[in-house]
């Protein structure tokens, strides 16, 4: 019995595969193995470093995501606002939007003889 799968384009064989996964695994773990031992979990090693700055408390480092992008979304305004308008919130509408996608594509299909 084999247990080779051919696709013609390329083979397949469980057993080969359990050895690679197996390989890995213990290529992963010596190089775990190798870290360093000197980690102490409850002291400054464990504090967020941010540059020699004083770190702010949790919701004071929040940072929201209009700062980060703000470039993106300057850039893009006009394209949202167009978007904002015909995005209404209610599901009937893109289901709408769904089905009349969904049967423009089918008729592209069948003229274009791709689909009988």
């Amino acid at each position: 019995m084999t247990f080779i799968f051919e696709s013609g384009y390329t083979f397949w064989n469980p057993l080969i595969w359990i050895i690679v996964f197996l390989v890995v695994a213990i290529m992963v773990y010596f190089f775990r193995r190798s870290g360093q031992k000197g980690y102490k979990k409850d002291t400054d090693q464990a504090r967020i470093f941010l540059s020699g700055e004083e770190v702010p408390e949790a919701g004071e480092r929040h940072i929201r995501v209009g700062n980060i992008y703000w470039g993106f979304f300057e850039t893009l305004k006009e394209y949202y606002k167009q978007m904002l308008r015909i995005h209404t919130g209610i599901v009937n509408d893109y289901m709408l939007w769904f089905v009349a996608v969904t049967v423009v594509s089918a008729i592209i299909l069948v003229v274009a003889g791709l689909v009988r």
